[in-house]
């Protein structure tokens, strides 16, 4: 969920919007003079940002993920994380996302 608050709003109520940005996982644009200046995000979700733009930026990752898309959308099957790495797959209960 989003909200959109004034700095001087954001100043007064720090403490608070920052427990909900953290709790609930809120985001809050703030402005200035009505204009978007800065968002406050929980900070896992800020890491998962990172990491994203990380890939998108790497332009030898992407063209693997194209030829994974098409390998996959050609109805082709690939390995299993079993069969690459010799051991199941365990999902991660940490992970949020």
């Amino acid at each position: 969920m989003s909200r959109t608050l004034p700095i001087s709003e954001v100043k007064a109520r720090l403490p608070e919007l920052v427990t909900g940005v953290a709790e609930r996982e809120e985001e809050i644009i703030v402005t200035r003079k009505g204009k978007p200046v800065a968002v406050l995000v929980n900070h896992s979700e800020y890491e998962s940002l990172k990491e994203t733009l990380d890939v998108l930026s790497d332009p030898e990752l992407m063209k693997q993920i194209q030829k994974s898309k098409t390998f996959f959308a050609k109805s082709k099957k690939g390995f299993s994380f079993e069969d690459v790495f010799g051991e199941p797959l365990v999902p991660s209960k940490t992970h949020h996302g």
